[in-house]
């Protein structure tokens, strides 16, 4: 085997004499998109308690206060985190010149391809949405619509590749689990544009800026922090390329693959192959984010 297996937890407090910062993803990690996992809420307390650092990172295609109220609706305050970094709010920053951002000059007009609510991504930017591709300046994808056709969104790439049109990716996950539902997200629509041609730019997890944004708000150095994520895709691509240790949770998005069907077990073959797949390599594993 080319790689080290990834040492199995009982839980995070094994870590918390090691490391002074957390990076912690949110959906199969805090939540399930519905409902906050009690072993979390309680693992993040003890961090705090223990002065440790923890800055939450995710994927979600929205501005971070509107990620912030849904933690608080479902029990999560802002008392259990020092930080809170979404996917949506460096798209926001990057186009409205905030916090550094603005570099992407890409034109004011926007298509956006996505569940109509979130399209209020872009509210402030000084950017509008206009009702076809040919009256656009570029692509904002944040998710898919369930009454679109896999033939209608593949003639909508098309025509936008045709125009030569930028895509702004405001979630680069594949697909996420809500509840028991598992959902295709913005990352396999981008992935796709890209298969037959169109440019996309990505804003999140696993690329660079999302760790450099994660491990400022932290003011600590990568050697004294560890990225704790369900995605090997991801949250530990993402922490490998910034020389950041990862923590795999099992019980996240790969679960129907890591966990055995006889019991809770790590399925240890089926990680190797994942691992190989991904070229994503956790330092650690945990079944779920516990203390």
């Amino acid at each position: 085997m080319a790689f080290a297996r990834p040492t199995l937890l009982r839980g995070v407090s094994e870590l918390s004499h090691a490391y002074d910062g957390f990076i912690v993803d949110l959906f199969g990690v805090v939540h399930n998109g519905e409902t906050a996992f009690a072993g979390a809420i309680d693992c993040l307390a003890h961090l705090i308690a223990r002065v440790k650092r923890v800055v939450l990172l995710s994927n979600s295609p929205r501005r971070k206060q509107e990620v912030s109220d849904h933690l608080l609706g479902i029990g999560i305050s802002d008392a259990l985190y020092g930080g809170l970094i979404t996917s949506g709010e460096l798209v926001f920053e990057a186009l409205s010149g905030t916090e550094g951002g603005g570099r992407l000059q890409l034109g004011r007009r926007f298509y956006h391809m996505g569940p109509r609510v979130l399209s209020k991504l872009m509210a402030g930017t000084g950017k509008r949405a206009v009702p076809a591709v040919n009256c656009a300046d570029f692509v904002l994808v944040t998710g898919t619509l369930e009454e679109q056709t896999l033939a209608e969104r593949e003639a909508l790439l098309h025509a936008c590749h045709e125009r030569r049109l930028p895509m702004i990716c405001a979630n680069p996950d594949v697909e996420v689990l809500i509840g028991d539902r598992r959902l295709e997200c913005a990352g396999a629509i981008a992935a796709r544009y890209e298969a037959i041609g169109g440019k996309a730019w990505y804003f999140g997890k696993p690329h660079q800026q999302a760790y450099a944004k994660a491990l400022s708000v932290l003011a600590l150095p990568p050697s004294s922090v560890v990225c704790i994520g369900d995605g090997l895709n991801t949250d530990v691509l993402g922490a490998n390329r910034s020389g950041i240790d990862a923590v795999l949770v099992a019980g996240g998005i790969h679960k129907s693959k890591l966990r055995s069907h006889q019991h809770a077990d790590i399925d240890w073959e089926q990680l190797d192959d994942l691992i190989f797949l991904h070229q994503a390599y956790p330092r650690f594993i945990i079944n779920s984010l516990s203390w």
